[in-house]
This record gives structure tokens, sequence and C-alpha cells, in this order.
């Protein structure tokens, strides 16, 4: 087997980063999993306005406190932190995936707005709660998709 392709973390200023996760080969994820993403660069990709970090951290169910901790040890989140991390980045992704089309477009902003309001699809629960798991993720995505699509207009 040859060598695993990596994505060179941005800072959250980079929206290129985002896009690049959402698009990246699941093997190269997997390889960030299992690594574990760096706190330091998790605070920048969770920097989420409105929603700010620490809901995001709660949403994904990272305590505050342990967080900073590993961001101030430069400590890496273990496997399971990661994969809600580098889930929660893959939808910023695929917002903006979903609306290259659309100069000007804040994707982080309108994700956000997004994420707290409840939902019919989601029997008016919010997407942001279900965050915590990787199911959760996926029917957040799911949930995303068909909205775009018009099947939940």
């Amino acid at each position: 087997m040859g060598e695993t392709q990596t994505i060179q973390p941005h800072p959250v200023t980079e929206e290129a980063f985002y896009g690049e996760l959402y698009k990246a080969p699941v093997m190269v994820r997997i390889d960030m999993i299992k690594k574990g993403v760096r706190a330091t660069d998790a605070r920048q990709w969770l920097e989420i306005e409105p929603l700010g970090r620490s809901a995001t951290l709660k949403a994904l169910d990272l305590p505050v406190a342990t967080f900073n901790r590993k961001v101030k040890e430069d400590g890496r989140l273990s496997p399971a932190e990661s994969e809600r991390v580098i889930g929660f980045a893959r939808l910023v992704g695929q917002v903006e995936a979903m609306t290259e089309e659309a100069p000007g477009f804040d994707a982080r902003a309108w994700l956000a707005g997004w994420l707290v309001q409840p939902l019919p699809a989601l029997g008016h629960a919010r997407p942001i709660d279900l965050m915590d798991t990787m199911e959760g993720q996926a029917l957040v995505a799911r949930t995303l998709e068909q909205a775009v699509s018009g099947a939940y207009a």
C-alpha cells in the first residue's frame, strides 16, 4: 500500500481547508482521526461565528476545560474527539461546496444559524443537538443535502 495523502491544516480564515476536508478521500480522513487532530487546529476550525467555540464544543461533547488544557499543552485530541471535530469541519465544507456559485456567501455564518433552528425534517430537533455522534452528524449532513435539493423545502 502506498503512502496516505494528507491535508495540511489551515487557519480558519483560509476557507479552502473545509472544502479540502469535505472532498478528501475517506482514507485521508481516517488517518487524521487515528493520529488525532491537534487541539490548536481544532480550536481554529471550531470558531464558527455567531455560534462560537464554546457552543460548538458543547455540541460535540468535548469538555471545555479538557479541550483548553490540550490546546495549552499543544496536545492532540483522542480519535473519538477528532472524529467529531472532523465531522463538524466537513459539514462546513459541505455547505461551502453547495454554495460555490454564490460569491460572498458566508457558509460558516449560515451554517451556524441553520444548526440552531428546529427542523421539521428532524422531528423538530435542532441539528446542533445531533452533532455529538457520528450517526447524528451523518443524519444532519443528509438533511442538509435534502434541504438543498428541495426534498424538505
